[in-house]
């Protein structure tokens, strides 16, 4: 599935209707508008680049991956045997009742992404944590992962993104309905992602872009979907080819207050090939 950059001015990429069974796979995370996934571009980083102040979770319910990637890299960057790999996790329990007090490890695997091949190389992987309690009272709980060196010497091309795929696995009790994966919220209660852990290393991103998401529904419908801007408003417009593009206005949103967006185009049945952007207005 590949997304194609705009004109200036429009904030979102273009995204083809593609088939249902294409869209399959991990859960991807679109990058918030305001940064991208890797912290100020240096050698500490979090999942989402500037620690918030709304909270933003994610539903567990048992081993569950979460995946991440950067904006593409403008230069290549370098990693050695000596760069250490690690990261702090954190949950949280919704429940009221001790009963669903439930206990997991985590692990972080960092990859070097290539966006032409989709081809994943795999940097490092800090292994399983600890077993870790999570207990009820929805109190943030985060606990460090191993920290791995590198096994062997590696350059990043320009291009390429840094892929972290975060992994919850559950050990035991029961997560339900109240069980969250923090990633968005203050420094103390974000789940950060660390490579190298010891060493600085110039990670130089592109600025960062959102993309949309696409999912055809069982009606012949099509949602769009991406994390953009809190509170922000957007014009949805589609065109029915990119040769010569005719971009026609068919609707507008609102993402919510942490930033989730979400639009069904509900002509989309009346159109074999259809694209999709949003703009500021």
């Amino acid at each position: 599935m590949k997304n194609r950059q705009t004109t200036p001015g429009v904030l979102l990429s273009v995204l083809l209707a593609l088939a249902p069974n294409l869209l399959a796979g991990p859960t991807t995370l679109a990058l918030r508008f305001e940064s991208t996934c890797i912290y100020n571009g240096s050698t500490s980083q979090t999942i989402e680049t500037t620690f918030g102040t709304n909270l933003a979770s994610l539903p567990f319910s048992g081993t569950t991956r979460y995946d991440f990637f950067s904006p593409a890299l403008t230069t290549p960057t370098s990693l050695t045997i000596g760069d250490k790999a690690s990261g702090t996790i954190y949950m949280a329990n919704t429940s009221t009742n001790s009963a669903d007090d439930f206990t997991v490890t985590g692990r972080m695997v960092f990859y070097d992404y290539d966006p032409a091949t989709g081809a994943d190389s795999q940097l490092v992987d800090t292994g399983d944590s600890v077993n870790q309690a999570v207990k009820h009272g929805n109190k943030p709980i985060g606990w460090p992962l191993p920290k791995p060196f590198l096994a062997a010497n590696k350059i990043v091309p320009a291009g390429h993104l840094l892929h972290i795929a975060a992994t919850i696995s559950l050990v035991s009790g029961n997560a339900g309905n109240f069980g969250q994966f923090l990633y968005n919220g203050a420094q103390d209660s974000s789940t950060s992602a660390l490579l190298p852990q010891n060493n600085v290393v110039a990670w130089n991103f592109a600025p960062p872009s959102i993309r949309l998401s696409l999912a055809a529904m069982s009606d012949g419908c099509k949602r769009l979907s991406c994390a953009a801007v809190p509170s922000q408003s957007y014009i949805v417009q589609a065109a029915t080819n990119l040769a010569a593009p005719i971009w026609t206005s068919i609707g507008s949103a609102t993402a919510d207050g942490n930033g989730s967006f979400s639009f069904t185009d509900t002509d989309a049945t009346n159109y074999p090939c259809r694209f999709y952007r949003l703009a500021a207005p």
